[in-house]
C-alpha cells in the first residue's frame, strides 16, 4: 500500500503553546532526514512544513514530477546581460521538498570537493575523511538505480571515448558516466520523505516525533538579549494569527535556500542596513544571509532523433503502455528521468582547438559539465514538431553571486527579490562558451560515421542557428499554434562547433541560459561571521540554539548535482546535535 494514504499530519491546534527538545523548520530534503534521526535518539522532535504530504500519483512516477501541484516557482529580477529575461528557479512546497520534484540524480561530491573545502577554507570538519562515513549511513537510506536508455546511449559512450573521456574515474573527479538515480525498486521516485519520513516512521515514534503541516514560520523567539533561541511562532499557511511552539534545546532551520534566509532576516539576524529599511529590529548583524546565491548554468545544444529515440514518445499513444510497463513492473521511460549520463571536465582540461579533453589532476573538482538528456529541455517553448536530444551545456561553478531579500518584514508568503546577475564576470562568460562548443562537439560527433548511429543526428538548436527564427520561438505572446507556422530553421553544418564565432555562441547563451534546480549558499559556511552566517558545527554565529541545515549552507558551489551533499550536510547536522545531547545528558 502507498505508504502515505493516512499520513498523521497535525495541526497548528494541535502544537500551539507546546515545548519539543528539537524543533526543525521546513520538512524539505535536508528536515526529514534530520527529524528521523533526532527522533531515534528518544529526542521529541516538531517539524513544521507549509506544503503537506502532497502524494498524488505524479509525486511517485520519476519523470512526472515537475507535473505536481505544491511547486512555486521563483523568478530573479530582470537581468539585461541575458536581454531582460528572468531566470526561473523551483522549489518543493510539499513535505520532502525539492526531493520530490528534481531529477533524481545520484551525483555526490567527492574527495576533491571536500577537501577543497577543509584547504582553501578552513572547513576542517568537512574534509572527505570526516564526510564519507556520513555520505555512506545516507546511502543505506536511498534507493538507487542505474538510468534508463532510449537506443542512444552506447553511441553516447562512444562519442565520449573519440573526446578523451573514457568511462570510469570516482566521483567528483573529471570522468564521464551513466547516471545513477536515486529511484527505488518499484520504479518510484525515493526522496527525502520516502526514505526517512514516511507514515510508518512518523506513526511507530508519535510519542517523540510530530509533523505539523500547513503553517509558516513567522519568526524565531530570542532569549538573553538575541543570544539564545527557545522557540518559532507560526501561523497557518491560509492566514491567523501566530503561535509559539517552544524548544528546549535547539531550532534548525531547514527552509531552504530562499526560505531560510527569510526566516532569519525576518527575525532580526541578517545585513543591519537591509533591515533597518523594513524597521525590524536588528538581533544579529550577519551581512551574510541571503548573499552568496549561486546556481548550476546551463545552455542547451539539441539534436533532432527519432522520436522512439527520445523521451518525447510518451507525447504519443505508447503513453499507455508505458504507463503500464511503470504501474506493473517499475520499468519504461517513465521510470527513468529526463538525463541519462553526465560528462564532468575541467576547463583548464579542454583543448580549445580540437575540443578535446586532456588527463587531470584529481585534486580540484570539475567545473564544466554536458549532462545528456534525451529530449527537449525548453520546457517552456520546445522546439516546434522537432524530438530531440540535449547535450546540456552546465557551468557548475560559476563566479557570479546573487542575493535574496525581503519585500516585507512580516509576510513570509510575500515574494522575496532574488537578484541573480548572471554572466556579469567575464571568467563565467569564457567557461560558460567553452562548454557550450564542447557540446556542439559532441552532438557534431553523435552525428558523424564514425559513431555508427543509423539516423540523421543534425543539429537542431545550437548557436549559429538563425537568430529570428530562435526570437520567434522563444516568444511567450506567441501561442503554440502559431510557432507551429514557424518556418524550420536550417540545420546547421555538422562542423558547426568549429565554424561559429565567439560572437554567436554568446549570442545563443544570452537567449537560452538558465540557471538549473541547485540555488545554494545563501546562509553560507564559515569560520569568520563577517564572510557566512554558520560556523562548522552548522550553529549560527552569534546565537546559540539556532542551526541551518540544507543548501544554504554550502560554502561554495558544488562540482555536480547537489542533492546527495545536501543529504550529507543533513547528517552531519544530526551527528553534530546528538553528540551534543549526549555530551549535555553525561554532565
Amino acid at each position: 500500500m502507498w505508504p502515505f494514504l493516512s499520513y498523521p499530519e497535525s495541526t497548528i491546534s494541535d502544537i500551539s503553546g507546546k515545548t519539543y527538545d528539537y524543533i526543525v523548520v521546513g520538512g524539505g530534503t535536508a528536515g526529514c532526514l534530520i527529524a528521523n534521526r533526532l527522533s531515534a535518539s528518544n529526542a521529541s522532535v516538531l517539524v513544521l512544513d507549509k506544503g503537506c504530504v502532497n502524494a498524488g500519483l505524479l509525486s511517485r512516477i520519476p519523470l512526472l514530477g515537475l507535473l505536481q501541484s505544491g511547486i512555486s516557482r521563483l523568478h530573479a529580477e530582470p537581468n539585461t546581460n541575458l536581454r531582460g529575461r528572468h531566470v526561473q528557479l523551483l522549489s518543493g512546497d510539499m513535505l520532502g521538498g525539492t526531493s520530490r520534484i528534481h531529477s533524481m540524480v545520484w551525483s555526490p561530491g567527492g574527495r576533491a570537493e571536500f577537501d577543497g573545502w577543509a584547504r582553501d577554507l578552513g572547513l576542517d570538519e568537512w574534509s572527505w575523511d570526516k564526510v564519507r562515513p556520513a555520505l555512506a549511513r545516507v546511502e543505506e537510506g536511498i534507493q538507487r538505480r542505474q538510468a534508463g536508455d532510449t537506443g542512444i546511449m552506447s553511441f553516447v559512450d562512444k562519442v565520449m571515448e573519440r573526446v578523451g573521456l573514457g568511462a570510469g574515474g570516482g566521483r567528483g573527479t573529471q570522468r564521464y558516466a551513466r547516471s545513477e538515480l536515486s529511484i527505488d525498486g518499484n520504479g518510484e521516485r525515493s526522496s527525502a520523505l520516502t526514505a526517512w519520513l514516511d507514515s510508518s516512521v512518523v506513526k511507530e515514534r508519535r510519542e517523540q516525533l510530530t509533523v505539523c503541516t500547513g503553517v509558516l514560520a513567522s519568526k524565531v523567539e530570542f532569549a538573553d538579549g538575541g543570544t539564545r533561541v527557545t522557540g518559532v511562532w507560526i501561523r497557518p499557511v491560509d492566514g491567523g494569527a501566530d503561535v509559539l511552539v517552544k524548544a528546549q534545546q535547539e531550532v534548525i532551520v531547514c527552509s531552504g535556500v530562499f526560505g531560510t534566509p527569510q526566516l532569519l532576516m525576518m527575525s532580526g539576524i541578517g545585513p543591519k542596513d537591509h533591515l533597518s529599511l523594513h524597521d525590524i529590529p536588528v538581533v544579529q548583524d550577519l551581512p551574510a544571509v541571503g548573499s552568496n546565491l549561486s546556481t548550476h548554468l546551463l545552455v542547451p545544444v539539441m539534436s533532432e532523433l527519432p522520436k522512439k529515440h527520445t523521451l518525447h514518445i510518451i507525447q504519443t499513444a505508447a503513453i499507455l503502455w508505458h504507463f503500464i510497463l511503470w504501474l506493473f513492473c517499475g520499468t519504461g521511460v517513465l521510470a527513468s528521468n529526463g538525463q541519462f549520463g553526465a560528462a564532468f571536465l575541467h576547463s583548464t582540461s579542454l583543448d580549445d582547438a580540437p575540443m578535446t579533453v586532456r588527463p587531470s589532476k584529481d585534486e580540484e573538482a570539475p567545473d564544466l559539465e554536458v549532462l545528456i538528456c534525451p529530449l527537449s529541455t525548453l520546457i517552456e517553448h520546445g522546439v516546434p514538431g522537432v524530438p530531440c536530444m540535449t547535450w546540456y551545456a552546465a557551468l557548475v561553478q560559476p563566479y557570479t553571486t546573487g542575493s535574496v531579500e525581503l519585500r516585507s518584514a512580516s509576510d513570509p508568503n510575500k515574494p522575496l527579490r532574488i537578484q541573480l546577475p548572471l554572466l556579469t564576470d567575464n571568467r563565467d562568460i569564457k567557461r560558460l562558451r567553452k562548454i557550450v562548443r564542447f557540446a556542439m562537439r559532441l552532438a557534431c560527433e553523435f552525428g558523424s560515421p564514425a559513431t555508427g548511429y543509423p539516423h540523421a543526428a543534425p543539429l537542431a538548436m545550437a548557436p549559429g542557428i538563425d537568430l529570428e527564427y530562435l526570437d520567434s520561438m522563444l516568444d511567450k505572446s506567441k501561442s503554440k499554434k502559431d510557432k507551429k507556422k514557424l518556418v524550420k530553421a536550417e540545420p546547421l553544418q555538422m562542423d558547426a562547433w568549429k565554424t561559429v564565432t565567439d560572437l554567436q555562441v554568446d549570442e545563443y547563451i544570452k537567449r537560452l541560459v538558465t540557471a538549473s534546480y541547485d540555488p545554494m549558499g545563501t546562509c553560507r559556511m564559515s569560520l569568520a561571521r563577517e564572510e557566512g552566517v554558520v560556523d562548522q558545527s552548522l550553529k549560527v554565529h552569534g546565537v546559540q540554539n539556532l542551526r541551518v541545515a540544507d543548501a544554504s549552507v554550502f560554502p561554495r558551489p558544488g562540482g555536480a548535482s547537489i542533492s546527495a551533499s545536501v543529504y550529507v550536510i543533513a547528517e552531519r547536522c544530526a551527528e553534530f546535535v546528538i553528540d551534543q545531547r549526549l555530551k549535555s545528558l553525561d554532565t
